[in-house]
């Protein structure tokens, strides 16, 4: 599939060799409590020198959170991180909080905004578009932040926000040059069978983001882009959306039978976390990070 030449979206999915495809983040919890995380899941080996090369974030849910939701929690955001290239040291439980102590040797000062990153709910759906409009150049407001007068849900580009499945939505991309009218979702995270990422192969200059679906995710995605196959610009579009934010929104050429790759302008380190937010699972409520210090 190729996207329109108007499409202002940066990132465009492609069809995989073996199949024709043209698409494509509480109270009551002891100081320290550790995550117990399955044989096989966990490894205290990191890069780095400890004390030195680690740093400590405390990563606060949105909303409070009691204990077996936090130790859930801290199970996902490890698998996350893991897939998002980031070496964990341990996970604790603190005063309604998760403390996770990471290396920061590989990724340097974008440590704490890849974790931030991997903090989302991880609420993927995917959507029939209804309608398109052009947003206006973003403002940079306090602090850098890119903002939009464009609705509440083009707001700060990091903003996150629950989506209902069942729900018409308003959505705009990371980039706030598009706000999306969506029909309710036809795809949702129960879905998702797996993601991954992988490394560019001959020709292609970007890292991938291969999607695979259950079986009837399958039957619902290979229905969904038959239908929009059909239409016109913009219902021949159908858009990724994960915590409100539209990922990809392009236009369908014909059915998709198998899995879809999200492509465009992913280095490794990218590709790594949005893998990882989509296959790690959903948390209980989106994380924000309370705090960060090196040198842990």
């Amino acid at each position: 599939m190729t996207l329109p030449s108007r499409n202002r979206l940066a990132r465009s999915l492609v069809a995989t060799a073996a199949v024709t495809a043209v698409l494509l983040g509480a109270a009551g919890c002891s100081s320290d409590d550790p995550v117990g995380f399955k044989d096989g899941d966990r490894s205290d080996s990191v890069e780095g020198t400890p004390g030195r090369n680690l740093a400590e974030a405390t990563l606060t849910p949105e909303t409070p959170l009691g204990a077996p939701q936090l130790t859930a929690a801290g199970e996902t955001i490890r698998k996350r991180a893991t897939s998002a290239g980031l070496s964990v040291k341990n996970v604790t439980v603190r005063n309604g909080a998760l403390v996770v102590r990471v290396s920061s040797t590989k990724s340097g000062a974008d440590t704490k905004q890849r974790l931030a990153a991997i903090a989302g709910i991880g609420q993927l759906t995917v959507r029939p578009v209804a309608a398109v409009t052009a947003l206006p150049p973003a403002n940079a407001g306090p602090g850098g932040a890119t903002t939009s007068t464009s609705g509440p849900e083009c707001g700060n580009a990091e903003a996150r926000q629950t989506v209902p499945p069942d729900a018409e939505v308003v959505a705009c991309d990371g980039k706030l040059t598009e706000r999306y009218v969506l029909a309710p979702a036809v795809i949702t995270r129960t879905d998702v069978a797996g993601a991954e990422a992988r490394a560019p192969e001959a020709g292609n200059s970007g890292w991938t983001v291969t999607v695979k679906w259950t079986n009837k995710g399958q039957n619902a995605f290979t229905q969904l882009t038959s239908e929009a196959a059909g239409g016109r610009l913009p219902t021949n579009r159908i858009a990724i959306v994960c915590d409100g934010r539209v990922l990809v929104a392009p236009s369908v050429q014909s059915a998709i039978p198998g899995e879809a790759v999200i492509s465009g302008t992913y280095d490794e380190a990218d590709a790594r976390q949005l893998a990882g937010t989509l296959d790690g699972g959903v948390l209980p409520a989106g994380f924000r990070v309370e705090s960060y210090v090196e040198g842990q």
